[in-house]
Order: structure tokens, then C-alpha cells, then sequence
């Protein structure tokens, strides 16, 4: 019994290993957006893009992550709401097979930014923090590229809202959320 453990732990380790041909990765993603919190009942589901999708393992299982995301809604009457976010956490990555794995990504948002066009508010600015609970599938492709099928959900407050070079603090209606099915591709280094 005791060889039979010791051979399941070492190869999973070796498929470990092997899955995780890099220690970082860089890239981008493209989703589906669906806008929840305070307000949302006037908002369209809509648009998200990943401009960074950063990571880097310090192990074959762990490592950290950064992301900068944005997306966009449409007000169901006029004008448009933007919300950038910013956020950085812990990765744990589970090896599925040799080209598929699952990363796990909780993340704390210390930077969310909300701003209006075609409201007559296009000088407010909204700001806020907030977590995100990000999950990537990936496909390996090539030694170096990978798709990776993305949900991200996406909670916060707003604390402050700027205009005209003053900032007030905001204490009603201030929640926030979004949940985001997205894809992506990456490139191992």
C-alpha cells in the first residue's frame, strides 16, 4: 500500500511540474459583462476588457496576480457608464492535466473608478474599493501561448465621488458588482 502512495505522489508531482512550463504570464481578455450592485436596474449588460492580465508563480502551485480591467454599461434611458478596476492578489493554480489548468484568483481591487459620457456628469468621478474573485481555465496551445476561459465576480463600495476638483464622500447607494464570462490568451515566460 505504501508503494502504491508513493507512486500516485510522485507522479502527480511530476504532472505538476510539467503543466507549469513558466513562472509568469502576460495577458489579455475580452468578456461579457453583467453589472449588479446599487443603480444596476438602469444599466445594460456589456463589455469587458483585460488590458493587463499579469502572473507569476513562486512555486508550481502559488503565486500572485494583477489585473487592470475595464468595463463597460449602457444606461437603459442615455449615456454610458465606464468602471475601471485595479486589483492584485494571490494565484493558486491546480494542474488538471499536461495543457489544462485551473488558476484561482482572489484578489483585493484597491483601485475602482466609476465616470459617466452623455449624463451631463461626464466631470464626476466615482472611486471605490473592492474584491474580485477571479477563476481562469487554461488550454495550453504552444510551448508558449494559452487560452484561458475567464469568471470573474467583482464586489465593492464606492467611497468618493470627485467633481470639479472636489471630492465628497459617499455613504448611500454606494454598492457595486459585476460578473464577467470572458476569454482570454496568454503568453508563458
Amino acid at each position: 500500500m505504501k508503494k502504491v502512495i508513493i507512486l500516485v505522489i510522485t507522479f502527480l508531482s511530476i504532472s505538476s511540474v510539467k503543466a507549469q512550463d513558466s513562472k509568469a504570464y502576460l495577458g489579455v481578455s475580452l468578456g461579457y459583462s453583467i453589472p449588479g450592485g446599487d443603480g444596476s436596474d438602469n444599466l445594460n449588460s456589456g463589455i469587458n476588457l483585460g488590458f493587463i492580465n499579469f502572473g507569476y508563480r513562486f512555486s508550481s502551485s502559488w503565486g500572485a496576480t494583477l489585473n487592470l480591467t475595464s468595463s463597460g454599461f449602457a444606461y437603459k434611458d442615455k449615456g454610458a457608464l465606464g468602471v475601471g478596476v485595479f486589483s492584485v492578489g494571490p494565484m493558486y493554480t491546480a494542474s488538471l492535466s499536461e495543457k489544462l489548468s485551473l488558476d484561482l484568483k482572489p484578489q483585493y481591487a484597491f483601485s475602482i473608478a466609476g465616470k459617466e459620457t452623455g449624463t451631463g456628469y461626464e466631470d464626476a468621478t466615482l472611486k471605490g474599493t473592492g474584491f474580485v474573485f477571479g477563476s481562469s481555465l487554461n488550454f495550453g496551445i504552444t510551448k508558449g501561448f494559452k487560452l484561458s476561459l475567464n469568471l470573474d465576480y467583482t464586489t465593492g463600495k464606492w467611497n468618493q465621488l470627485e467633481i470639479s476638483g472636489r471630492t465628497y464622500d459617499v455613504t448611500s447607494k454606494n454598492n457595486l458588482s459585476s460578473l464577467v464570462l470572458g476569454a482570454g490568451v496568454r503568453y508563458n515566460f
